[in-house]
């Protein structure tokens, strides 16, 4: 797994119709959600990325991988190795690296009833918390 010195790193959330996104910053100090996007046609998907990765002069994109409890890869998880093939592309030369997403919505969703966000406020910020959960996890393996 490579990624220690790397600063400016894009995880994705990647769902059907809403893909949450986080970033580091420049320094590579901080996280931040950043806005989802809202697009089901995942060539469109790949080509939002993929502007967002140049802008942001990304250098690595790591993208959650929804597997079972048991760590084994079901139905969505295959559905997210065909976006990951479509995005790897999108970025290249950026790496693309998977880590596991279990429970991040969840998580994503605790933390912001944590900071008192009404229910019906959560739904659209989840995607992108999720996506910084996904970041931190990664950071974590990192390091």
């Amino acid at each position: 797994m490579s990624g220690a010195a790397e600063k400016r790193i894009l995880a994705v959330d990647f769902g059907e119709r809403r893909t949450g996104l986080a970033a580091t910053d420049w320094t590579g100090s901080l996280c931040l959600p950043l806005p989802r996007i809202d697009e089901g046609d995942a060539t469109k998907l790949c080509a939002a990325i993929a502007a967002l990765v140049r802008e942001r002069d990304t250098q690595r994109v790591v993208l959650g991988m929804p597997l079972l409890h048991d760590g084994v890869a079901g139905q969505r998880a295959q559905r997210t190795q065909q976006f990951q093939s479509m995005l790897e592309v999108a970025v290249a030369p950026v790496p693309v690296s998977t880590v596991d997403e279990s429970h991040s919505t969840d998580e994503a969703h605790e933390r912001m009833k944590d900071l008192g966000m009404k229910a019906s406020r959560r739904k659209a910020f989840a995607d992108s918390i999720a996506a910084l959960v996904i970041l931190e996890r990664w950071r974590a393996l990192c390091r």
